[in-house]
């Protein structure tokens, strides 16, 4: 799963054809709004939103592209999440589940960590995040996203991956697992080896990623990592 921006920033740091061609996949989903034509003409179009009332409202006024196959409620403090949503996150991501499948649309749970509280000191955010309930979120999604990515590469991560597939599977065993990827980890610059470990680390027992470029502490994006990291796994996925 993509970002449409980061796909572009992808395409402008001299991506070639045959790593777009892999990536230009229907398995792969493309958050692309409704206005813009998808930049990957074969991938799944989804679309992204923060607030369960911004999802509801653009429903009403019938602004989700028809080709549109998912949504992301992408529910966190640092996304400007509402109040009343952060106040109760679990109804929220129900509420927003029985929305999206009224229309036909499936449901991508993102809830953030920061849900559950401050990071704490030991770096382990997953389990907190799991002891606050919040997996929950998962009992109605057909996808839950686990935005672990500031371990990426680490043991922790691998753990986190783990535990979070178990515990799924037993909340709801059609909810498929994504897990964070980021070539800045909050603002911080990754490297294409640790998205390589972290890939390699856990993708027998998880069923795809959210691989973020975001701009860095510095301003930047960063997709010559991407680029590096999607190079590696189309070579060793083929």
């Amino acid at each position: 799963m993509f970002l449409d921006r980061a796909v572009l920033d992808m395409q402008a740091a001299g991506a070639s054809r045959k790593l777009l061609d892999f990536v230009n996949r229907p398995q792969n989903l493309v958050s692309t709004p409704r206005a813009r034509a998808k930049p990957l003409s074969n991938a799944t179009r989804i679309q992204v939103f923060s607030s369960y009332a911004g999802l509801a409202q653009a429903i009403a006024n019938h602004h989700i592209a028809a080709d549109t196959r998912a949504v992301v409620y992408d529910n966190e403090r640092s996304t400007g999440t509402p109040a009343a949503e952060l106040a109760d996150p679990v109804r929220y991501c129900r509420m927003t589940a029985q929305l999206l499948h009224q229309h036909g649309l499936e449901y991508i749970a993102s809830p953030g960590f920061d849900l559950s509280g401050p990071r704490p000191a030991n770096g382990e955010w997953f389990r907190q995040f799991a002891r606050a309930g919040l997996m929950k979120c998962g009992r109605y999604a057909d996808y839950l996203d686990i935005q672990d990515q500031l371990m990426q590469g680490t043991v922790i991560y691998s753990h986190d991956a783990q535990a979070a597939a178990a515990l799924l599977h037993q909340i709801n065993p059609r909810a498929k697992l994504l897990m964070g990827l980021s070539t800045s980890p909050s603002g911080h610059v990754g490297t294409a080896g640790q998205l390589w470990q972290a890939y390699h680390d856990t993708s027998r027992f998880v069923n795809g990623y959210w691989l973020n470029v975001p701009h860095n502490i510095a301003g930047h994006s960063l997709p010559s990592v991407a680029l590096q990291f999607l190079q590696k796994m189309a070579t060793n996925t083929h």
